[in-house]
């Protein structure tokens, strides 16, 4: 699927040099598509994978999990993965959690060149992209409507987009998350909601009194 999304870009030369993904889409496969048209690829991979950190290990067949190995927090080392034929740059992250636990996560690239730093700032932007379609899927209520014609799923579209802007100047303004923001809405139409039918009842007790 991902190769299938990429090619018309490709075929259509859009301008762009960096393919990052998480760890769904870090198969051998994707990788070598990558390498063979030229481009970047910044993809999480899973401290499962099997790595070497030598020639002379990937020849005699010594991998390990790359969760195993001693790899420097912010510091891209060249790696071996197996069953690719090209070497990669793996870099270790670690971070903290909202509940204080520390965590990990392991990106690799297939630009020497890149940085620590290079890397924290592309996936970074990347961040801010997955932050954007998770809020506009669970928020907005992207992809739920039963729409089939054109200009209907046009419209289902441009709505959550529409709703998706107006949340960020609420946040902006407030500075409540998406989350918290459509919960005071929520809560303010069932407020008004109960409000009217409180007065409705009023009056058919007025009616029969």
């Amino acid at each position: 699927m991902m190769r299938e999304m990429i090619t018309p870009d490709l075929q259509k030369r859009v301008t762009f040099g960096y393919i990052l993904a998480d760890s769904w889409f870090c198969p051998n496969e994707n990788m070598k598509f990558i390498q063979k048209k030229k481009k970047v690829l910044i993809f999480e991979m899973k401290g499962g994978r099997l790595a070497a950190l030598s020639e002379e290990e990937r020849r005699k067949g010594q991998f390990v999990r790359t969760d195993q190995l001693d790899i420097p927090e912010g510091t891209p080392v060249p790696i071996y993965l197996k069953d690719l034929y090209f070497q990669v740059n793996l870099y270790r992250q670690v971070f903290k959690n909202k509940d204080g636990s520390a965590g990990e996560r392991y990106l690799v690239t297939n630009d020497k060149t890149m940085t620590g730093g290079q890397f924290k700032t592309l996936c970074r932007k990347r961040r801010s992209v997955e932050a954007y379609h998770e809020s506009i899927k669970q928020n907005t209520s992207l992809g739920s409507s039963p729409a089939h014609t054109v200009k209907t799923r046009n419209n289902q579209v441009f709505a959550p987009v529409y709703a998706y802007v107006k949340l960020e100047l609420i946040k902006l303004n407030c500075g409540y998350n998406h989350v918290a923001v459509k919960s005071q809405i929520y809560l303010a139409s069932l407020k008004r909601a109960m409000d009217l039918l409180s007065a409705c009842n009023m009056e058919d007790n007025g009616a029969f009194a």
